[in-house]
C-alpha cells in the first residue's frame, strides 16, 4: 500500500509498520510506498493529518497505474488515534465511467474546450473497446448515478472565465 499527504508519497522518518510476519518494522528510507501488507490489511504509524491510501501497483517513476490499483480512500487521523481505511478495487468499465462523467461535465459546461461532439465519439469508441470487457451488476446502478450527475452538470449555469 502506498499512503500520500498533500506533498505526495508521504515522508515521515518516525513511522512503522506491521509487517506481514506480524513484527513492527520502521518504513524503508521513511517513505511510505509500496509498504507490504496480507490479506488487504495494514497497520502502519502516521502522524496526525489527512491522507489519501491506496493498494496495488505504483511503479518506480513517476506514475501510477490506476487500473491496477484500489481506488484512493481518504483518512484524516488525530494524535493518538486509531482510523480505518476502507479501498475497494474498481473495474476497467467503472474506471472509464468515472473518467467519462468528468468529460461530459467539462463539457457540458463548456470547460477545457471541451467538444460534446468529440465526447460523444470518443465514448463510442471505448464502448466498442470495452464491448466484451465484464460488467458487474452494480456497474449499471453506478452508470445510472453518473448519468444523473452528468444531467445536474448540464442544468448549472455555465461559470464564466476568471471567475
Amino acid at each position: 500500500m502506498t499512503i500520500f499527504d498533500c506533498k505526495g508519497i508521504l515522508e515521515w522518518p518516525c513511522g512503522r509498520f506491521l509487517a506481514p510476519d506480524g513484527n513492527w518494522q520502521p518504513v524503508p528510507g521513511g517513505r511510505y510506498k509500496d509498504l507490504p501488507f496480507k490479506c488487504g490489511h495494514l497497520e502502519v504509524e502516521l502522524p496526525p493529518g489527512c491522507y489519501w491510501v491506496l493498494a496495488g501497483y505504483v511503479s518506480p517513476g513517476p506514475f501510477i497505474h490506476l487500473n491496477y490499483t484500489t481506488h484512493v480512500g481518504i483518512v484524516q487521523v488525530g494524535c493518538d488515534e486509531t482510523a480505518c481505511v476502507k479501498i475497494y478495487n474498481s473495474t476497467i468499465r467503472l474506471c472509464w465511467d468515472w473518467f467519462l462523467v468528468g468529460l461530459r461535465v467539462l463539457a457540458a459546461r463548456g470547460q477545457a474546450h471541451l467538444d460534446p461532439k468529440r465526447v460523444d465519439e470518443l465514448e463510442k469508441n471505448v464502448e466498442v473497446l470495452l464491448r466484451d470487457a465484464p460488467r458487474l451488476p452494480i456497474e449499471r446502478a453506478i452508470e445510472r448515478i453518473f448519468e444523473d450527475l452528468a444531467e445536474s452538470a448540464r442544468k448549472q449555469p455555465k461559470e464564466k472565465s476568471g471567475t
